[in-house]
C-alpha cells in the first residue's frame, strides 16, 4: 500500500487527564447540561478540537494528509486541533483556557463515559448530523455514549482485537481464546503469550469466560459482578504466572512476533497486516467465540463556543471521503463503510468493515461502573478494574 505512513500514537493516559481537566473546568461553571440543538444555525468561524494526534490532520505533518482544510474552505469554521503530547502539557493548557474552549473531543470509550457522566458533554441531535444513518447500527448503539435516552457521542472509528499467532511456533492453527486463556493451552507457551496492558483486558478475558464457562452467566464482558469479577481475575493472576506478558505499545508486539519472542496473542488487525507485508510469517485468526474492540467517539463539549460549527465537523468526520483518510492514517476502521471505495476491498475484509455478523460479536468497551443494565448496582467499577490490574501487572512472572 503505496502513500504516507500513517501515525499511530496512542497516549490514551496523556488524553485522559487532559479531558478530566476539561470535565472539571466544565463543572466549575456550575451550569446545567444543555439540550441537544434542534437546528444547526450559520457557522460561528472557528472550531476548537482536542485530542489524540492523528485523529485531525490538516497537512501539518503530512501535505498528503489533510482532511481539515477542505472543511474550512466548505463551511467556514477554521479548525484548531490541539494534539495530546503529554500530560503536563495538555492538562495545564486545558486549565488554562477553562470551561468551553474546546468545542469538542475525540475520546475512546472509558473517557467518554467519564466525561459524559461529569456533565460535561452535551447530547446529540443525531437527526441533525448527516450522513448519521450510514454508520451500524452496532456501532451507533454503544453503551458508552448513551444514557437516560440521549445520545452523546457520534462513532468515528474503531479497532477490535484478533488472535495473532507465529505459524512456526504455535503447533496447530489457533481457533478460540483458550489457547491464551485456558492453562493447559498456555502451558504450551511459557513466556510466549502477549496481551494489551490496559485495564479492558479483563473484558476480554470475561467475554473468553463468557463461553468457557457458563455458569457464571456473563452476559456483558464491562458488566461483572464481583463474583464474576473475582472468577476473571483469578485467570489473569494464574496466567501471570505463567509467563504471560503485556504491551503497551504497538512497536513491542511487533518485535515480538517478528523475533520470536512471542508465540501468540491479542492484537490489532493492523499489527498483522503490517507484518505479513513486510514479509514475515505472521498470521491472524478471529477467535469463533467472538473479541473485544473499542470505539473513538466524537463529543461535544456542554459549554461549547461554536456549536453550529462542532455540528458542521460532525457530519464531516463521517463522510467517506474523511473516513477513508482518518482510517488509513491510523489503522483503524471506519465507521462508514461507504470509505471502503477507497480504502479497497481487501483492507475493509480485514476489519469486518461491512460484515454486520462480526461486528454482532464484537463486545465493544464501556466504562464499567456499579449499574449492571438490569437495574442492578451490583456490578463492579471502574476504580476497582483499574488496581486489580496494576496487581495483575505488578505480580512477578512464574
Amino acid at each position: 500500500m503505496n502513500g504516507p505512513k500513517p501515525r499511530h500514537a496512542r497516549l490514551a493516559s496523556s488524553l485522559a487527564a487532559a479531558v478530566l481537566a476539561l470535565c472539571a473546568c466544565a463543572n466549575a461553571a456550575g451550569q446545567p447540561t444543555p439540550a441537544p440543538l434542534t437546528s444547526v444555525g450559520p457557522g460561528e468561524g472557528a472550531l476548537r478540537l482536542l485530542g489524540v494526534s492523528g485523529y485531525v490532520e490538516d497537512g501539518s505533518v503530512d501535505p498528503r494528509v489533510d482532511w481539515a482544510s477542505a472543511f474550512a474552505h466548505r463551511t467556514g469554521c477554521r479548525v484548531n486541533f490541539t494534539r495530546v503530547t503529554t500530560v503536563n502539557a495538555l492538562s495545564a493548557a486545558v486549565k488554562l483556557r477553562g470551561a468551553g474552549y474546546y468545542d469538542g473531543v475525540v475520546a475512546p470509550p472509558v473517557v467518554a463515559g467519564k466525561l459524559i457522566g461529569a456533565g460535561a458533554i452535551a447530547p446529540l441531535n443525531v437527526g441533525l448530523i448527516g450522513g448519521y444513518a450510514a454508520i451500524s447500527p452496532a456501532l451507533r448503539e454503544q453503551p458508552a455514549v448513551t444514557a437516560h435516552g440521549e445520545t452523546y457521542g457520534l462513532p468515528y472509528l474503531w479497532s477490535s482485537y484478533q488472535l495473532g499467532y507465529r505459524p512456526q511456533s504455535v503447533r496447530q492453527t489457533p481457533r478460540t481464546w483458550a489457547s491464551v486463556f485456558d492453562r493447559r493451552s498456555a502451558s504450551s507457551y511459557p513466556g510466549k503469550i502477549l496481551l494489551p496492558d490496559t485495564p479492558l483486558t479483563i473484558g476480554l478475558a470475561a467475554l473468553y469466560l463468557k463461553t468457557a464457562r457458563p455458569s457464571l452467566r456473563i452476559s456483558d464482558p464491562y458488566e461483572l459482578t464481583s463474583q464474576q469479577f473475582a472468577a476473571v481475575t483469578s485467570l489473569l493472576m494464574n496466567l501471570r504466572s505463567r509467563g504471560v506478558s503485556y504491551y503497551s505499545q504497538d512497536s513491542d508486539a511487533i518485535y515480538g512476533l517478528a523475533a520470536g519472542s512471542t508465540a501468540l496473542g491479542a492484537v490489532l488487525p493492523r499489527l498483522v497486516d503490517t507484518l505479513a507485508r513486510a514479509g514475515r510469517k505472521v498470521a491472524g485468526v478471529d477467535p469463533a467465540e467472538g473479541t473485544t474492540g473499542s470505539v473513538n467517539f466524537w463529543l461535544m463539549n456542554a459549554r461549547a463556543h461554536h456549536p453550529n460549527c462542532m455540528y458542521e465537523w460532525l457530519a464531516w468526520s463521517i463522510t467517506p471521503r474523511v473516513q477513508s483518510q482518518a482510517a488509513k492514517w491510523t489503522g483503524t476502521a471506519p465507521v462508514n463503510a461507504a470509505a471502503c471505495d477507497a480504502l479497497g476491498r481487501q483492507i475493509c475484509g480485514l476489519g469486518h468493515i461491512v460484515d454486520r455478523a462480526y461486528l454482532d460479536k464484537v463486545g465493544f468497551a464501556h466504562m464499567p461502573g456499579p449499574d449492571c443494565g438490569n437495574g442492578s448496582r451490583a456490578c463492579v467499577g471502574w476504580t476497582r478494574w483499574t488496581h486489580t490490574w496494576a496487581s495483575i501487572v505488578r505480580a512477578a512472572p512464574g
